[in-house]
């Protein structure tokens, strides 16, 4: 007879055992439930938006349009080696390592004796719609406002505020102290801008700006929104300039990939040479206007950017930058801030103090078909809940202000979908004629026509369906996927967005669902 193997475990022990790994499995897998649907989680339950508030064409006492602008600066902490800044846009790992130049919350608020408006922009690669909220909530309700708008400038040499470009793909590259600190630094730079309010006559400028040696677009087709636009605020009592909003689209990323300094790139400079003009060391080239200038992004999709293809000439330097460099961000600046400052001192153009301001503005529910961005908001690297199952809660405005008026669009739009052009795209994985049509601008109202990205949320690439491409054949015969929807809610994004605009702007043509 056989002795027993006394290092066997007996029947018993080894059923213990096996329950015992069953019931660690079933924890571990417990918790991975309750770590996805924390992170999956409302963060803003119940919260909805639906403004309508009609402008007051004729007043019935005597209630003076103002305007006021205040900044804040929303530099991040460099100075703990224990906690890197990670930097967003383009790829993982990319920690900051110095502050080339300062970033900023600029805000500007207009208000008609009825309505008080509030824009504030971030120099930030996007913020999201809860961070929006939060910074609405954060404001105090003795500043009265009746609709805040908040944007970021899209910009690539920025912290992280989406979690996107942590150190590696499954970890997030937000710092929750930061963001915190740029909520705050938001809603203080609106009360600011709020208490500055003062009398104020409004001009308006449109300024050709062919794309050349500027911008390029990235992806057929070829559709650009290049024109400079420009609402400029002045005292009531002086030529003093209280401030300016400008508008126009692309992506601030000229430094390019292998930038590691913090630096607002070309809203930065812009935004400087207005105020205090266009300078070269201690030598003034041409004269700045005074006051504070807010920069809002515009149709930035397709996508628009300063490619390291595209060589910029400064205009004052006559010389040529084509590779990514601190001066090449500064001869874009310096071009645009150059159009605006020639057009502004050489125009004579009228002004009023008779400004009525309208808002319309709707919570909206995108469908959630990008996989990636739901495995990402589970493993908790996206800090983005649901309003509903498979749905993101984001947000659409129509503003008017006397005779100019604002798109503001959650996210990076194509320009086809605003100026015309969208197409049937050969190869694309949807055979259908262009639905989200007419254009955006032709239905707006106005004699100056803005369209503010990244409004009040990002969610990535607003893309026409018929220009829908993940499956080959691949568009206009190309051999690899082109860009843009890896970064895309999903293919019916664009045609929610476009009818529910349409429908804020003229309710009555609106298109039935």
């Amino acid at each position: 007879m056989t002795p027993p193997d006394s290092q066997s475990p007996s029947p018993s022990r080894f059923k213990r055992l096996v329950r015992r790994c069953l019931q660690a499995i079933a924890a571990v897998c417990l918790a991975a439930l309750l770590w996805v649907a924390y992170s999956l989680r409302d963060r803003n339950p119940g919260y909805t938006i639906n403004v309508r508030i009609d402008p007051q064409q004729s007043h019935t006492s005597a209630r003076p349009f103002r305007a006021g602008f205040s900044r804040e600066k929303i530099n991040p902490n460099l100075n703990d080696p224990q906690h890197p800044v990670w930097l967003a846009g383009f790829s993982n790992g990319r920690a900051a390592t110095r502050i080339h130049d300062d970033l900023w919350a600029v805000a500007s608020v207009l208000d008609d004796g009825y309505s008080r408006l509030g824009i504030v922009v971030i120099d930030a690669i996007g913020f999201f719609h809860d961070d929006v909220i939060a910074v609405r909530k954060a404001v105090p309700e003795s500043a009265q406002f009746d609709y805040i708008v908040v944007c970021s400038t899209h910009n690539h040499s920025t912290p992280d505020l989406m979690g996107l470009w942590g150190p590696h793909v499954l970890r997030s590259g937000v710092d929750r102290v930061y963001r915190q600190q740029v909520i705050d630094a938001a809603s203080k730079s609106l009360t600011d801008a709020a208490a500055a309010l003062q009398p104020a006559r409004m001009e308006f400028h449109e300024i050709p700006t062919p794309p050349e040696g500027l911008v390029v677009d990235t992806r057929k087709p070829d559709v650009y929104d290049a024109d400079l636009r420009v609402l400029l605020f002045r005292s009531t009592t002086s030529p003093t300039v209280l401030g300016s909003i400008v508008n126009w689209g692309n992506h601030p990323e000229t430094p390019w990939s292998r930038n590691t300094e913090i630096t607002a790139d070309f809203p930065g400079i812009l935004r400087e040479a207005l105020e205090d003009g266009i300078r070269y060391g201690d030598e003034l080239k041409v004269p700045g206007l005074g006051g504070i200038h807010l920069f809002a992004n515009g149709c930035v999709g397709g996508l628009m950017t300063t490619h390291p293809s595209v060589t910029v000439r400064d205009p004052f330097l006559q010389k040529d930058f084509k590779e990514p460099s601190h001066d090449k961000t500064r001869a874009l600046g310096h071009q645009l801030a150059r159009r605006i400052l020639d057009r502004i001192s050489n125009a004579n153009v009228p002004t009023t103090t008779h400004a009525p301001i309208g808002i319309q503005a709707r919570t909206v529910h995108i469908p959630l078909d990008n996989k990636n961005f739901l495995l990402a908001i589970g493993l908790g690297v996206l800090e983005r809940g649901q309003a509903r199952w498979l749905q993101f809660r984001t947000e659409i405005a129509a503003i008017t202000v006397g005779d100019a008026s604002i798109a503001c669009i959650p996210g990076e739009i194509y320009p086809e979908l605003v100026n015309g052009g969208v197409v049937k795209a050969p190869g694309a994985d949807f055979d259908i004629d262009p639905v989200e049509i007419p254009p955006i601008r032709e239905w707006m109202p106005g004699k100056i026509k803005l369209v503010f990205g990244l409004a009040n949320d990002e969610i990535g690439y607003i893309i026409p369906k018929s220009e829908w491409d993940t499956q080959a054949p691949y568009l206009y015969g190309k051999t690899s996927p082109v860009y843009g929807e890896v970064n895309s809610v999903g293919p019916d994004t664009a045609g929610i967005l476009h009818k529910a605009l349409r429908e804020l702007v003229v309710p009555s043509r609106a298109p039935s669902p």
